[in-house]
């Protein structure tokens, strides 16, 4: 049995241009006890087969898991999570490069951190078009890699405010001992540094702890969302069952995201960022974020920061139905559609509940 199970879940023939990258990263990580589940979710183009290619010249054990539709996220690393014998399972999207200690370093972490239920590494923005530009140049694979690291933060794990907007925690800030961001200053040197939950981009999860958390038909993640918000469900029930999320702060992978998190946290910002986003971003993030909210919070909690939640969700809905009111019916009809798993998978999450209410204030 493989200590380790990476689950890569591929969509179309536009993540290619990655694989060569991703797969050299991969080949150079030090610890090696992993197997790789490569999750086909009716993927175009020939981005299985240059996968399987390179999943053939680094000599690891793999397997491809199909998928006759585009079943979105959740479904897909979900099914890889079913299959997985190994102690940790990772998450990785494909338009990574990793440095070479990331693997080991979350297995370490894991170890020795007997109660840590989930662990990532500092993510980085990765400047692809640095990356082409270096590859025409015929550098090495991981030359051209390298091309495009920056000094930007992509994310280093999820923060919420009091009003339940959850965004990726300083992203865009540049990762310096004299940052603008005072966050970053007092992170800068420290090792790691425990946070409400992990990006779903890259992360590790203990699974004989997630194994107690499970949704109704043996889910990781809802497999009514889709695809945008399931890490953050997963780590409200994370948090919930009074387990812990930390990210490893010296441990470094360069992620080359679509769409980035708006660097300020204030309602233009917001309004830019919600523009900026496709209509089939805006329709998933809409709905599986009050799903979200329905399921995991304490009534208690919700009482408390209403006027909070209540003028974030009504700004929200008017701008919404004000430039992309299709958004709103839609997103209103899946979840009624989907009401009945909402409701069973409230009542798993209140079950597996260890948490008092007064304990997750902390993170608001």
């Amino acid at each position: 049995m493989n200590k380790l199970t990476v689950s890569l879940a591929l969509y179309s023939k536009g993540e290619a241009k990655y694989l060569p990258y991703l797969f050299d990263s991969l080949k150079k990580q030090t610890f090696q006890d992993w197997e790789l589940l490569i999750v086909d979710n009716a993927a175009d183009g020939d981005v299985i087969s240059v996968a399987e290619g390179f999943a053939k010249e680094m000599g690891r054990s793999y397997r491809i898991l199909h998928s006759d539709t585009n079943e979105g996220f959740a479904k897909a690393h979900n099914k890889a999570y079913r299959v997985s014998d190994a102690a940790y399972f990772l998450m990785l999207n494909p338009d990574m490069y990793l440095e070479p200690t990331v693997f080991a370093d979350m297995v370490s972490f894991l170890d020795e951190q007997k109660d840590v239920a989930s662990v990532a590494p500092r993510l980085m923005r990765w400047d692809f078009a640095q990356v082409d530009a270096s590859a025409k140049k015929q550098q090495e694979r991981d030359v051209a890699a390298k091309a495009g690291y920056t000094r930007d933060i992509d994310a280093i794990g999820v923060r919420l405010f009091r009003n339940r907007r959850a965004v990726e925690w300083l992203a865009q800030y540049t990762w310096e001992e004299a940052s603008a961001s005072t966050d970053v200053q007092r992170l800068y040197e420290k090792t790691y540094v425990e946070v409400f939950g992990v990006s779903g981009a890259l992360a590790m999860f203990r699974k004989k702890m997630i194994d107690t958390l499970l949704l109704p038909e043996d889910a990781i993640f809802d497999p009514t969302y889709g695809s945008y918000k399931e890490d953050l469900d997963l780590a409200y029930r994370m948090r919930n069952a009074g387990f812990t999320s930390y990210v490893l702060l010296k441990s470094v992978a360069y992620h080359d995201r679509t769409g980035a998190a708006p660097k300020k946290h204030t309602d233009v910002a917001a309004i830019k960022n919600k523009r900026r986003q496709s209509p089939y971003i805006r329709f998933h993030s809409y709905k599986n974020h009050l799903r979200t909210l329905y399921k995991n919070e304490y009534w208690q909690n919700v009482l408390r920061d209403l006027p909070f939640i209540f003028w974030y969700e009504a700004k929200k809905f008017g701008f919404i139905l004000f430039t992309d009111p299709r958004t709103i019916f839609l997103g209103w009809f899946e979840i009624l559609k989907h009401v009945g798993y909402t409701r069973r998978a409230r009542k798993a999450i209140v079950k597996s509940r260890k948490m008092y209410w007064k304990g997750l204030r902390r993170w608001f």
